[in-house]
Formats: structure tokens, sequence, C-alpha cells
């Protein structure tokens, strides 16, 4: 688990700018303030770890991000002089601090270059050089944790007619948008039980199974059957039932809410203790109750030991949040959701919850849109 983070000359956040997580997290606030530049260093960091194992460079564009070059990335408003810092606090019995800077190459703007890493393993303060060309098995085990990163961007998928039989991923999931979930639904025989504390209903534990329980929760209704599975077949077809009747339709024709939220059903039920679930918008195509039940979800997963980031401008989806960690039959207690407000002036405010649910810094013109919507219409109508 990532516990801290601070970020220094990236995008935005021009000095050294800290941020403290817990089990689950929501950062929410104002638009273009910095919710999604925080969520893409965790990104950048984990797609370069997977591309390469030494972390000697910054991949900019890679499988979770398509960022552009080093320019794009780096403070505009630093010297070019100045490094990209990156300074985690993880919750590992290997490693408790990790201070790692970047450098841009003119010959290769595409990428940064690691400069230094500072690490300290069980109290002692160790230095490596990338310049040795020496892999360094803490520098191994930083990319490890690092790699197990699940994004599900907010452009998901969205009905599809069929999609392309696909080699599942060593690391398992379900890709930023959602391409890889049928396949994974399509090979449950293979993956075996989910979590147990995710389990609903008394039919079996695999994924298949779970995703349509979970799925019929939250949307009230919902089956899944996919055809194409025969050896023959290059493509896999998913239909879905809404209704309790024996029939199956295509996606296009159920709803847009079902194909944009079954990869984060299928991404929560397949992420293991000491991963990491980074979610944008899980609210899209919702309807009230169904985001208020989707927050239960990530309550739950959450509550397995695995950590949970997610980017919402939605009101359901933080009282949603705040009742998850309030509740009695999720093992999640209301000090391990973290809040995270962006303001105008591009400042983080940690809100504060306690064990009743109340936030005592409740920020002014914080969700409070519909109040102020009521009041006009009341004056409007007089």
């Amino acid at each position: 688990m990532i516990n801290e983070i601070s970020i220094q000359n990236f995008k935005c956040f021009q000095t050294d700018t800290k941020f403290k997580f817990s089990k689950i997290n929501l950062l929410t606030g104002i638009n273009g303030r910095g919710k999604s530049s925080l969520l893409q260093a965790i990104l950048l960091l984990s797609q370069s770890a997977r591309k390469n194992e030494n972390l000697t460079k910054l991949m900019i564009n890679g499988e979770h991000l398509e960022l552009g070059n080093y320019y794009d990335i780096k403070n505009s408003d630093t010297l070019k002089s100045e490094k990209i810092k990156f300074n985690l606090k993880l919750d590992s019995p290997l490693i408790s601090d990790v201070l790692i800077q970047f450098e841009g190459n003119p010959d290769k703007p595409l990428i940064a270059e690691l400069v230094s890493a500072d690490l300290i393993s069980k109290g002692v303060s160790i230095e490596v050089n990338p310049k040795l060309k020496k892999t360094d098995d803490l520098i191994l085990t930083l990319a490890s944790i690092l790699k197990k990163v699940h994004f599900v961007s907010a452009d998901r998928l969205g009905p599809v007619k069929y999609v392309d039989k696909l080699d599942i991923p060593d690391f398992l999931n379900v890709g930023p948008r959602g391409e890889y979930a049928i396949n994974i639904l399509s090979d449950y025989l293979n993956l075996g039980n989910v979590l147990e504390p995710l389990c609903l209903g008394n039919d079996a534990k695999h994924i298949l199974q779970q995703t349509q329980e979970w799925l019929n929760y939250i949307l009230e209704g919902g089956k899944i059957k996919i055809e194409g599975q025969e050896q023959s077949s290059s493509v896999l077809t998913m239909l879905l039932n809404n209704r309790n009747n024996s029939h199956a339709y295509k996606p296009a024709n159920v709803g847009f809410g079902y194909s944009y939220i079954l990869p984060l059903i299928v991404t929560g039920l397949v992420a293991k203790p000491g991963e990491i679930i980074i979610i944008e918008n899980p609210e899209a195509h919702l309807h009230p109750r169904a985001q208020s039940r989707i927050s239960e979800f990530f309550s739950k997963v959450a509550s397995c030991g695995i950590q949970v980031f997610i980017e919402s401008h939605s009101e359901h989806i933080l009282n949603g949040l705040r009742i998850g960690a309030l509740n009695s039959n999720i093992s999640l207690n209301f000090s391990e959701l973290s809040i995270q407000y962006f303001s105008e002036n591009f400042k983080s405010e940690m809100l504060n919850m306690d064990e009743k649910g109340k936030i005592a810094n409740w920020p002014h013109g914080f969700f409070d849109q519909q109040e102020l919507d009521l009041s006009t219409i009341f004056k409007l109508s007089r």
C-alpha cells in the first residue's frame, strides 16, 4: 500500500506537494486542479515498472497512459535543470521510503531517465546509482510493488458487438478501457474463486458467477452469456439480460450502464490483497442507487487489503463510501477512508470524517449545487 506520495516538478505540482492515503481514497473537487495528475504520477511509475524492472526509465507513453513527451509532463514554470521527483512512503516490510528523480534527455524526449534512487529498507538508507548499470534487488522489489496496479479509465469501451480473443495479461487485469474483461469472464474456469468477503449468494464463487451477482445487486438485474468459446472462433460475443426471463440481448440494447460498470466489477473481483486499484468516474451512466451500491462494492474490496483510489465528481459516490466505512458488515474503519478535496488554487485538503460519518471541515461549495438550484427554482417560481 502507498501511505504517502510527494510530487515535485510534475505537471501542475511545481513545489513539493504531499498526499496521504489510506485503504480507500476518494479524489474529488474542482475540475482541472490536479486529481488526474496525482493518479497519473502513480500510473506512470506503474507502467514504467512493468516495462523496465530496474526503473531506469520513466515511460511517458505505455499501457496506462499516453502523455506525450518529457516537456508535456514537466512543470512548465521550473528551470530546465530541475528534475521530476517522486517520494513514496510504502506499507512494505522491505521498503518504507523511496525518493526517485528523473530528468529529460533531448535525444529521447519520449522518456525520462532515472538520475538517482534513494531507498530506506529496515531503517537503513541505500542510494542506487543508475550510471553503474547495476540492478539493485531493492529496485526490483519496488518495481514488483508498483507493477500491481489495476487501472480502469473514464474512457471505457461501452457496448460492443464482439471482442477479439486475447491472451490474458500475466498480471491479471481488465486493461484501462476494460478490453480484457470479456476474455477474463470467458476463462472463468481457470481463474479460481474470488475472495470470500466479496462473494454474494449461495451459487458458485468463480469470477463469472460473482460478476453476475454483483451486476444484479448494483443494477437490479444482470445475467451474462458468452458465445464463441469454441476453439474455431476468433471472437467472443457477450449477451446480457437485465430482466427475469430467458432472453439474451446485445449490450447495445441493454443500456450503457451495464457495459460501463462491468470492467469495474471484474477488476474488484480479480484484484488480490496488496494490489492497487485506480478507477476514474465510476458513476458514469449509473443512476444514484447504483452509484451508492458500486461504492459499497469497492468498500468491500478495500476491506480485503486492496488499496482503492477513486476519482469522482458524484456526491452519491462520496456518500456511498461514507456508508461503507461505517457499515458494521464491512471490515473497514471510518478512519480508513481518505477524502481529498481539490480546490481552485490547486491545493488538496484532507476532509476528516468522524465515527458518525460527519465531515467537520466541509469546504464551501462542495456538493451544495442541489441546494443552490432548489433555491433558484423557489425564487423563480414565486
